[in-house]
């Protein structure tokens, strides 16, 4: 297999069939392009569950870590309420590293309320940067728990912007080779738009809006998210390509690199599927959040989007 997301055939046939148990609590079970499953114990709240593995800039790398976690749970409907985290050190990692990873995490622990229930922290030599692995639980929101069900004509809203997180690892990877093309407040401003991952200010609006899904977009780019939405909700759908909110400093290195902004990492990005997709909009502007009604709810299973007269079919993230 190569790097990257496992393609959802092999999901299917490698590990969701090996699942033969499922109690009558699980109220959500685990599928492909569902990030969290949803546990119902009896007399007790809804409870939400995710799991996450984390790597990359070690200078990010906490906030990326509570946010991939805390963004799954608040797209269960869920607010999040505990977290365990597994942290993997290459050989030869200073002190300062862990420190640093800590700091972030428990910084935005405390500033949204989140315990931090245990973990592993271990040195291996097997690994050649920082891996933190976060499993988050979420007691579930009480407007969420009767969700409904999307439906042929439902719009799709996207809030922010494609490919912003995705064009901050690229211009890490590449700052001295894009500043000399770029220049510093290009790149600065780049930047500036994809700092925002936190997804949990969007998506109380949305559930509060009688939103009918919710899907964070993460390292798939939007293509993939749009897949995976479609997977979740056991619809088709139909984007506009030009209604997907992008900026132009995306594009400009997107092209440099000749990657697709689309494919590439838009964390803190949500698609949500709504009854009204403009009402929704107005809610997030007022809340000074950018937000766009991108598409609708097909009522067979294409899963499209359009470019004027081409049509591109999504495929599942991993299969090209």
């Amino acid at each position: 297999m190569h790097s990257g997301k496992v393609p959802e055939r092999i999901l299917k046939r490698a590990v969701r069939k090996k699942i033969t148990y499922r109690s009558g609590f699980l109220a959500r079970p685990p599928a492909p392009g569902r990030d969290s499953s949803v546990y119902c114990p009896p007399g007790g709240v809804p409870m939400a569950f995710c799991t996450n593995p984390v790597t990359g800039d070690p200078d990010t790398l906490g906030c990326r870590a509570f946010f991939r976690m805390a963004n799954d749970i608040c797209c269960a409907g869920a607010d999040p309420s505990g977290m365990l985290l597994d942290i993997l050190l290459p050989k030869g990692s200073e002190e300062q590293v862990l420190r640093q990873i800590m700091h972030q995490i428990g910084s935005l622990a405390e500033e949204y309320k989140v315990d931090i229930l245990g973990g592993h922290t271990e040195v291996m030599a097997e690994v050649t940067e920082p891996v933190i692995t976060v499993t988050g639980i979420g007691l579930c929101r009480e407007n969420v728990r009767t969700e409904m069900k999307p439906g042929k004509g439902m719009d799709l809203v996207m809030t922010k912007w494609a490919g912003a997180s995705g064009t901050n690892g690229l211009i890490i990877k590449g700052k001295e080779e894009l500043q000399k093309r770029f220049g510093k407040d290009f790149l600065d401003r780049a930047e500036s738009y994809g700092r925002d991952i936190n997804c949990l200010p969007g998506a109380a609006i949305a559930w509060e809006n009688g939103a009918a899904a919710l899907h964070n977009v993460s390292a798939g780019g939007i293509f993939g998210a749009l897949w995976e939405l479609g997977e979740q909700c056991g619809t088709g759908l139909e984007v506009d390509l030009k209604k997907i909110p992008i900026r132009q400093e995306t594009v400009e290195i997107c092209e440099y690199y000749d990657e697709n902004p689309y494919m590439i990492a838009s964390e803190g990005v949500l698609l949500i599927v709504a009854s009204s997709g403009s009402r929704l909009v107005r809610q997030f502007e007022e809340a000074g959040i950018v937000a766009a009604v991108i598409g609708q709810i097909r009522e067979d299973q294409d899963r499209i989007v359009r470019n004027g007269e081409e049509i591109r079919f999504l495929v599942p993230p991993g299969n090209g």
